[in-house]
């Protein structure tokens, strides 16, 4: 008997009931905290997640609590396994992409969210030179050891991968074009072998290069960087070390408040045995879980600060445009700004922040639960400059690196005959379970949540707090009205399309 229709309307209609039902948070103002949280094992908070060195909060916070969505995400974790939304054997998608799409987002999907939208650089021969500028991967492109530039994924060999795949370790070359200020693409490694523009591998070494740098955007940037590294981090120890009442508390609240509920929720639906990550991309759960380990281990805080992570990638003076970093840092120079503006409130020099005990736990803390810690960002000692690099980083996290990440792919990551999640060995398609999964994975992550562009001030503790929030308010809608100057694009961030954080 073949139960895929049911299988697909069952979980098709959870997928739809769990948007529908969404309503982004109302943060409200912090009030006191109960026990400290404590930093375990993901394998101590989910068995069956065998993480040791990657760690989580032990607990939700009781504010942040919504009793009702647990039990209806432990729900759908056990329904993983009682009637699965995969199923063995199934046929692959359209070749049509148009067509495949329009048969897994069905006109009820439509109803409260709008069709992705094919980017103009897939609807033509790929530009990979300018995908790797202009696009939601262009935080991988870094300055080639023997020269040139480069995407190098090929650590994603080391793997385990489901039966059948390609191996996602791949490198991508490319060469800066100086009189024509722009990017080319030049190869690509891979287990293919070196593929150049215009061999007849070209078209399946392209679509392996996709398919390794989504992966690790979902999983890795997104997921184990943003997610764990960073925001579990940054909500821990702010709680812990920051009361409810402390200037800089409140000035982090909008953008950590429901972090470990949205942590606890997301971690069980995507990371167990049967989750989204397992069943959709490429590796198997064990590999999955090694890959997290290792990231997690390597983590580079940096990454949240775009001048920094464009130093350290060579970027710099690189002879070629930059239009996606250009465009980030233009966000993260406000939210810098906006730190800046608000601690200069509250300390009047170096020596007072210094001075005050509570800030200084809160970088030891940060210091300890961040893998490598925070100095790359906040330097060797405590500033009033460093702590506005690393508090304009994790707004920026929050925001707008969460937005790159996350949905930012919708409109890219769709389209499986330009970029698909899978690239099987025998040249088919991905199955129909796989794509209908990717859709409604990637559907949940429009959701609604509380956006960035509003009056904050009501969190502050004084007058002074609640006209630097309201300054901040005010430079993110000119930021908007800039940037409605230029050209639209797909990848573009943009203030009004932003969330204040990652709270699901």
């Amino acid at each position: 008997m073949n139960l895929w229709p049911l299988r697909r309307r069952f979980w098709n209609a959870l997928a739809i009931m769990k948007f529908r039902a969404n309503r982004p948070a109302v943060i409200p103002v912090p009030g006191p905290d109960g026990r400290c949280l404590e930093a375990v094992s993901v394998v101590r908070q989910f068995p069956g997640i065998p993480l040791f060195n990657v760690r989580v909060a032990d607990a939700v916070p009781p504010d942040e609590a919504h009793p009702l969505n647990q039990w209806f995400y432990k729900f759908q974790v056990a329904m993983y396994r009682l009637f699965s939304p995969m199923q063995a054997g199934l046929p692959p998608i359209d070749a049509d992409p148009q067509a495949a799409l329009a048969a897994a987002y069905t006109p009820a999907h439509r109803r409260v969210f709008p069709m992705p939208v094919l980017p103009p650089e897939y609807s033509g021969r790929l530009d990979l030179g300018l995908l790797a500028v202009a696009g939601p991967y262009a935080c991988y492109l870094e300055r080639a050891p023997d020269g040139g530039y480069q995407w190098d994924l090929r650590a994603l060999a080391g793997y385990e991968h489901h039966a059948g795949l390609h191996s996602l370790g791949v490198r991508v070359r490319f060469r800066a074009n100086r009189s024509a200020q722009r990017l080319e693409v030049v190869g690509i490694d891979s287990e293919l072998g070196t593929s150049a523009p215009g061999d007849p591998g070209w078209d399946l070494a392209t679509r392996l290069a996709l398919a390794a740098v989504t992966t690790h955007v979902s999983l890795i940037r997104h997921f184990n960087g943003v997610h764990l590294a960073a925001g579990g981090s940054l909500a821990i120890a702010t709680r812990n070390a920051l009361p409810a009442d402390h200037p800089l508390r409140r000035l982090l609240w909008p953008h950590m408040f429901g972090t470990q509920y949205s942590n606890q929720l997301v971690t069980r639906g995507q990371m167990s045995a049967g989750g989204d990550f397992e069943t959709i991309f490429s590796f198997t759960h064990r590999g999955m879980c090694r890959l997290f380990a290792d990231t997690w281990d390597a983590y580079d805080i940096s990454v949240l600060h775009p001048a920094r992570d464009a130093e350290r990638r060579g970027l710099v003076g690189a002879g070629f445009e930059t239009p996606a970093l250009d465009n980030r840092r233009a966000h993260f120079d406000v939210m810098r700004a906006h730190a800046h503006r608000y601690l200069r409130l509250y300390y009047a020099s170096d020596a007072a922040l210094q001075e005050d005990a509570r800030v200084v736990a809160w970088t030891q803390a940060l210091d300890g639960l961040v893998p490598n810690g925070v100095s790359k960002i906040l330097g060797p000692r405590l500033t009033l400059d460093g702590a506005a690099d690393l508090i304009g980083s994790f707004i920026y996290m929050a925001s707008v690196e969460h937005e790159i990440l996350g949905t930012g792919l919708w409109n890219y990551q769709m389209w499986s005959h330009i970029q698909p999640v899978r690239v099987y060995r025998n040249g088919q398609r991905v199955p129909l379970d796989v794509y209908q999964r990717l859709v409604n994975a990637n559907f949940n992550l429009n959701v609604s949540r509380a956006p960035l562009v509003q009056d904050w001030s009501y969190l502050a503790l004084d007058e002074r707090g609640a006209a630097a929030f309201r300054v901040f308010r005010d430079e993110l809608r000119a930021l908007q009205a800039r940037l409605d100057t230029e050209p639209p694009a797909l990848w573009k961030m943009a203030p009004r399309i932003l969330e204040a954080n990652i709270n699901a």
